[in-house]
């Protein structure tokens, strides 16, 4: 594949897990399965026209979340080109070229800080959300939440964290439509396991939570942290 071709908007995560190759340069492909390999999400990584090399990652737990930020805000202000940051865009970033070598050991370092984790809320869907994603059961209402907020700038915030937050908040408003989905009860007809098997998602559901996976690898990676992590604080 031509360096030239790894040129995507941010995909939806069971895409990627499909189709790692096309999606991801060869370079971050293990960096990339090591983040999942701890139950953690990515939303983009570069590509051969950017300056250094950088994952953007997904939702994290608590614990992460904490241990994410801290190094944010410790590194706030440095060169990002001399030291490997945690940045306050949610991407871990190392000082390499893409194409000029493999960045998995600078990665590495500081993935490991990180913690295997529950898969988060970017990893699945609750029932209601299945039904207005994956089938025809659903509706349009008028938004109640429709609002425009003024977008946050940085100066005005001391801790990183909040910024990016705020700005999130921003991004969301911006892109919310007047009109959203609910679920038609009207229209489901069928045990809720027919509708999952039709999407290709048997197998995939925790009935237990109420909580349906993309794919049966975060089924799986939520199973393990359920049975051999939930009993105590790790990742919680």
């Amino acid at each position: 594949m031509r360096k030239s071709s790894y040129t995507y908007v941010a995909m939806p995560i069971k895409d990627v897990m499909a189709d790692i190759d096309r999606y991801v340069i060869p370079e971050n492909r293990e960096v990339i399965e090591l983040l999942w390999s701890k139950n953690i999400l990515t939303k983009q990584t570069n590509n051969y026209y950017d300056d250094f090399s950088w994952v953007e990652i997904g939702d994290l737990s608590s614990e992460n979340h904490d241990i994410f930020w801290e190094l944010a805000n410790k590194n706030r202000g440095k060169d990002e080109k001399k030291e490997p940051l945690f940045t306050i865009y949610g991407a871990i970033t190392v000082p390499i070229v893409p194409g000029t070598m493999d960045p998995y050991e600078s990665f590495k370092e500081l993935i490991d800080l990180l913690k295997f984790q529950d898969v988060q809320k970017d990893g699945y869907m609750t029932i209601d959300e299945f039904y207005i994603e994956c089938t025809d059961c659903y509706k349009y209402v008028e938004n109640p939440n429709a609002s425009t907020l003024e977008v946050p700038k940085p100066e005005e915030y001391e801790d990183m964290r909040d910024y990016s937050n705020a700005y999130d908040e921003w991004v969301d408003s911006v892109i919310t439509s007047r009109q959203i989905k609910v679920v038609d009860e009207s229209k489901i007809d069928r045990p809720l396991e027919e509708y999952l098997k039709q999407a290709g998602l048997e197998g995939c559901y925790d009935e237990e939570e109420g909580k349906i996976f993309y794919n049966r690898r975060l089924y799986e990676g939520h199973m393990k942290y359920k049975n051999e992590y939930s009993s105590g604080s790790k990742g919680i």
